[in-house]
């Protein structure tokens, strides 16, 4: 994502596309220029708002004057919203439609609805846990089909092979609260206040109240599972008025949000659709101290509270760093006790009923497999923190670790850019080389690293900090990518990218003895139909690489330096990131097991394989120390998915 910003010319130092379903690409997908789509995003947005506003009106009759103000009181996260070019006012907008669909009784088309917000993004969604408890069947058909139907679009729009990665690889880390950096306070969510009390981490989070991660993995879903069970319990199945109905609804949205475990302030403009709802309830019944409670709960959640929180705050104080979460957590309970007193029935009847038995039982049947698969994951997370290679709590992302001797280079992630880091002897450099710099390789005393800006391109240097300046670099390859040197220096390989696909391309460094390059300077050596990853040398100049055909998983190819036959692996599960020991004898890889990718070694000469991590997190982009025995590699153990750090691990006796 960030060679792409480069190459569009956006003026941002650090992008990425959060987890989200491969869905919600199709409204960015234009051929607009970055501003230009903004500017008409921005257009749409304002649209949306207002016929949002309309719909709201028509559910509440409580007159524009109050929508308008109850619209205004989520200021920030309207602010936050169009300033990003986010997608949660046309979130607020189908939300606002689906339950104008649902109370005209028109179920099948307000199902219809909701699946199109859930395949932008999940949550909306579980709207069909609401239908059925209120036994709307057409309403959660309508949901689950057209839910089908977009995920078969996204495959044909997408490839399965993407489809397949985001639910199996990246949706269990955004339900864990793993899908970005878990202990960030900002998020304001009942998991990151979790995170940061009771589970440690060298760089994001080392000074915790204490490492409990088993009582995190148990804690989480009980708190879960105490928003989620007694409001499904409350709100009831028989049908409700179109007030109470209205009220559910509201309420409803308001605890998706709550149990979000990484809502971010924009993600709050769907709250205007429970604010307004629910003083359209309580007007017209004139409980209006409830109605004053409600909207001043709900503005303190919109509102920047954070501004007076303490920043980077340790320990018990983290408990003061989440004034939303608490400003949530009260209009939480407020909503619950006006749905509570809108409860058809004596309470004391529905507490002894066997209804309540049955919720009961329905949380332990929810809490506890949570409960089981949280402690699963955290069973051998923590494992690899004594052998982490840097602290640098400054860098976000370390990743694409290269050897040069006993010193290692790696790609870092800053607040400015993406640099070129440097270990020696425990101490960290930083190369500034005025772009972002990527997938650091080093061979005969030389580095190269792949700029981005433009175009990428590929440039030389001497690995001594003092002498990288504009004068020392040169450039070695034009539009190529995560740069291969072969270990005497003859030959560079590198992916060039066309429309999103990669192909493996190699060019002769070595000149003859007249000083002139060799003809063809460049060659490409993979097929067309496969899509190249990464790759790596052989000793022997044999180059093996990682690639994927078209809805296909990814596999490793080995081929020669000089034009030779691409042969394929036949291995039964997917592989990337292969590395090869300075004395050939050992290939090292990551292989997909699961959901996650584990470290391999395999002995070249018997072919024998051992598995060298096993925790459910990733391990990849191994690179041999020049004593063939020790690896360092990158993983997301005890952070989040993809946002890696270095460690060491002894893959041969």
């Amino acid at each position: 994502m960030q060679r792409q910003k480069d190459h569009a010319e956006i003026q941002r130092n650090i992008v990425a596309y959060t987890s989200l379903p491969p869905f919600s690409l199709v409204p960015a997908v234009t051929s607009l220029s970055p501003l230009s789509a903004k500017r008409g995003w921005l257009l749409v947005n304002l649209v949306l708002l207002a016929l949002s506003g309309c719909l709201m009106q028509h559910l509440t009759k409580i007159g524009w004057r109050r929508v308008a103000v109850l619209m205004f009181l989520a200021m920030v996260p309207l602010r936050t919203s169009f300033l990003c070019g986010q997608q949660t006012v046309l979130l607020l907008f189908l939300f606002a439609l689906a339950g104008h669909l649902y109370l005209e009784r028109q179920p099948l088309a307000s199902g219809l609805t909701l699946a199109l917000g859930g395949a932008l993004k999940v949550w909306p969604a579980l709207f069909l846990i609401y239908f059925a408890r209120k036994k709307q069947w057409r309403a959660a058909l309508g949901l689950a089909v057209g839910s089908v139907g977009l995920w078969l679009l996204s495959v044909g729009l997408f490839g399965l092979e993407t489809v397949r990665t985001y639910v199996v690889q990246v949706m269990p880390w955004s339900l864990r609260g793993e899908g970005q950096d878990p202990y960030n306070l900002t998020w304001n969510s009942i998991s990151a206040v979790l995170h940061r009390l009771l589970v440690a981490e060298p760089e994001l989070n080392p000074h915790p109240v204490a490492h409990l991660p088993s009582l995190y993995a148990i804690l989480h879903p009980v708190c879960q599972g105490l928003i989620f069970v007694p409001f499904l319990w409350l709100m009831g199945s028989e049908s409700a008025g179109d007030g109470r109905e209205k009220l559910h609804w509201g309420t409803f949205l308001a605890m998706l949000l709550i149990l979000s475990t990484q809502a971010a302030s924009y993600d709050f403009v769907t709250l205007v659709l429970t604010a307004v709802l629910t003083v359209g309830y309580l007007a017209p019944r004139g409980r209006y101290g409830e109605i004053a409670a409600t909207t001043v709960l709900y503005a303190m959640v919109c509102f920047p509270l954070y501004l007076w929180a303490p920043h980077s705050a340790t320990g018990w104080q983290s408990l003061l760093a989440v004034p939303r979460l608490w400003a949530l957590t009260g209009l939480w309970i407020c909503l619950l006790m006006v749905s509570y007193r809108s409860t058809s029935g004596p309470p004391h009847v529905r507490r002894k009923s066997r209804e309540a038995a049955g919720f009961a039982a329905i949380w332990l049947a929810l809490v506890i497999p949570a409960a089981a698969l949280n402690l699963r994951h955290v069973r051998h997370e923590f494992d690899n923190y004594a052998t982490r290679l840097v602290v640098a709590p400054e860098s976000y992302l370390q990743t694409d670790p290269a050897a040069a001797g006993d010193d290692v280079l790696f790609t870092m992630t800053l607040n400015d850019s993406y640099h070129t880091g440097v270990v020696r002897q425990g101490l960290l450099d930083r190369l500034s080389l005025g772009a972002d710099s990527f997938h650091p390789a080093f061979a005969q005393g030389t580095t190269r690293v792949e700029l981005a800006s433009i175009t990428s391109r590929i440039v030389r240097f001497s690995l001594d900090p003092a002498t990288v300046v504009p004068k020392t670099i040169a450039v070695e390859a034009e539009d190529a990518e995560k740069p291969s040197v072969s270990a005497d220096g003859r030959w560079l390989a590198f992916i060039r990218e066309s429309k999103g696909r990669g192909s493996l391309w190699v060019k002769n460094l070595q000149r003859g003895q007249d000083g002139v390059p060799p003809k063809p300077l460049e060659r490409q050596l993979s097929p067309a139909d496969l899509d190249v990853l990464e790759a790596a040398f052989s000793p022997a100049d044999h180059l093996v690489f990682s690639a994927r055909r078209p809805s296909g998983s990814p596999t490793l190819f080995v081929t020669a330096a000089e034009p030779g036959e691409v042969i394929p692996e036949s291995a039964s599960a997917p592989r990337r990131f292969p590395a090869i020991s300075s004395d050939g004898r050992w290939l090292a890889f990551s292989q997909l097991e699961g959901s996650n990718w584990q470290l391999w070694v395999r002995d070249l000469a018997t072919g024998a394989e051992r598995r060298l991590t096993e925790s459910d997190c990733n391990s990849t982009a191994p690179a041999w120390y020049p004593d063939s025995k020790r690896l360092v590699y990158a993983t997301d153990c005890g952070r989040s998915l993809g946002l890696t750090a270095l460690c060491r691990i002894e893959a041969v006796p």
